[in-house]
């Protein structure tokens, strides 16, 4: 049964490309499913990819009825996804916030997927500069709810590429990652950020069985390295593969070291054809 309080089943924007077992792709904040397509058209011959983009985000609306989106809901509606369309991934693959949403999957419905793929995960609720501190105090929480002016002016032309686009990304990676930034609603944005910064999920992560890839970039200034060595070090059935020089998205950074590992990886564990 959903987790979520609405009439009918919200409908997530996604795209599905590909032939073979099914993957799901959960993108991270203020992102999109925009962000996979360099490897699902690298790897459309072995799985069928399903990039969905969360609420609020990308081209999906937000919940009309709640004011904020937070990590359960988006889980929930995730699994909604999945049985309005009749799928079983055999492999969530997430990114940052997203990989913690494939950790939450994993611990709701642990049938739901075979295997997991963590890029840069947040675990903890740590994420830059210690601010999910200050988010996760009353203070923060009353400052949140009333930025949604502050939000408006962050996703204006001038300021949104400087606040969302990294220096250390390409011209396309970057011009994708603004845009996704101008998408995000206030709702998802804030609501994200807020929840984060209360979840902790290590306590949990021992009850996790499936076979996971963590993937971290050794320089990430957005979510901790240490997120994903913990990760990798709780979980039961997990590997680490931390990319020197690399930051917080690392598969616009080394698409060909990240797409390779991936699908070694997912044919590994039979969520791909070899």
């Amino acid at each position: 049964m959903s987790l979520v309080n609405h009439t009918q089943p919200i409908q997530l924007h996604y795209t599905c490309a590909g032939a073979g077992p099914d993957v799901l792709l959960i993108h991270g904040w203020a992102s999109s499913g925009k962000m996979w397509q360099v490897m699902t058209d690298a790897l459309q011959d072995r799985a069928r990819f399903w990039a969905i983009d969360l609420a609020g985000f990308g081209a999906s609306p937000s919940l009309p009825a709640n004011p904020m989106l937070d990590i359960n809901t988006h889980a929930a509606l995730v699994m909604d996804f999945c049985d309005q369309h009749g799928i079983q991934p055999k492999a969530i693959v997430g990114h940052s916030m997203g990989g913690m949403l494939a950790l939450k999957l994993a611990l709701l419905r642990p049938e739901l997927a075979e295997a997991l793929v963590l890029l840069a995960p947040v675990v903890t609720g740590r994420f830059t500069l210690e601010l999910n501190r200050l988010v996760s105090t009353d203070v923060g929480s009353f400052a949140l709810a009333r930025s949604k002016p502050f939000w408006w002016l962050a996703q204006s032309e001038l300021l949104a590429p400087l606040l969302s686009v990294p220096a250390y990304v390409g011209v396309e990676a970057a011009e994708r990652i603004r845009q996704d930034f101008i998408r995000a609603t206030w709702q998802a944005a804030t609501g994200a950020l807020a929840s984060i910064a209360r979840e902790n999920l290590e306590p949990d992560l021992r009850r996790i069985q499936q076979p996971t890839l963590v993937l971290i970039g050794a320089e990430d200034t957005t979510v901790p390295p240490q997120e994903g060595r913990l990760a990798a070090h709780r979980l039961q059935n997990a590997r680490l593969l931390e990319l020197p020089g690399v930051n917080h998205q690392p598969l616009d950074e080394q698409p060909d070291t990240v797409i390779a590992a991936l699908g070694a990886f997912l044919a590994e564990t039979g969520a791909a054809l070899p």
